[in-house]
């Protein structure tokens, strides 16, 4: 009898979880849709969406969701300086590979990215490295309210750039930890945009500061730490 109840209440359970997973999946609207266009064009701050999407190269490999997001805010801030690599001659880019510098390969080496990515804390310490400022925010310092206010004074400041790490499984998406950057915010339906990196996978897509907020709340094994969010900050322009 016993076993019985609690069969029951595994499956239960897990019915549970399957259907919020499914209203948490429902809640995506990708950009190539119909709806999700029209919201970023009567999103009230969208303009970083034309600032940066240019420059959203799709990650290398596996491992480089990291180094994707950091080279698009790079290249999309104008008062950073971009390095000048051999492959593009005389064009100063930043590159995926051109972050690995002797510097940042000393926080971790390119094959070890490639193999198992980077953590918050490895982002802040690469653009140390580079000469860039950041801020770390962790998932459990943050509740709606402070996420919020975050996203907008950072959508509202042409001179910096927000990244977010979340876990894609809290968001029904194939995949854990990912890293990429915020484009836009839309108030009437409370939501945010993600230029996805990892576009062999998903276009980017709107998701509601709530369920981003949860799927940021979630533990990053490789550091110990809950996963987070990356504001990155350069110079205003004279």
């Amino acid at each position: 009898m016993k076993t019985s109840l609690i069969k029951r209440f595994l499956l239960a359970t897990a019915v549970a979880l399957v259907s919020l997973q499914a209203a948490i999946a429902g809640d995506l609207v990708y950009l190539n849709s119909k709806q999700g266009a029209q919201r970023l064009l009567n999103a009230d701050m969208n303009q970083q969406y034309f600032l940066i999407e240019n420059f959203v190269d799709v990650q290398e490999n596996l491992g480089f969701c990291g180094p994707a997001s950091m080279a698009a805010a790079l290249n999309s801030l104008p008062t950073i300086k971009r390095p000048k690599t051999s492959e593009l001659g005389s064009y100063a880019y930043f590159t995926q590979d051109s972050l690995f510098t002797d510097a940042t390969s000393k926080v971790k080496s390119r094959s070890e990215v490639m193999r198992a990515g980077l953590t918050l804390q490895q982002m802040a310490l690469f653009l140390d490295k580079l000469g860039v400022a950041s801020t770390i925010y962790y998932g459990d310092t943050l509740n709606e309210a402070s996420f919020r206010d975050l996203i907008r004074a950072n959508l509202s400041d042409s001179n910096q750039r927000i990244l977010v790490n979340f876990n894609r499984a809290t968001l029904n998406q194939a995949g854990t930890g990912h890293f990429s950057p915020i484009a836009a915010y839309d108030s009437a339906t409370d939501s945010v945009l993600i230029l996805d990196v990892a576009k062999f996978k998903y276009p980017p897509f709107w998701v509601k500061t709530t369920d981003l907020l949860a799927a940021m709340q979630t533990m990053d094994p490789d550091s110990g730490k809950n996963r987070g969010l990356l504001i990155l900050k350069a110079a205003p322009t004279q």
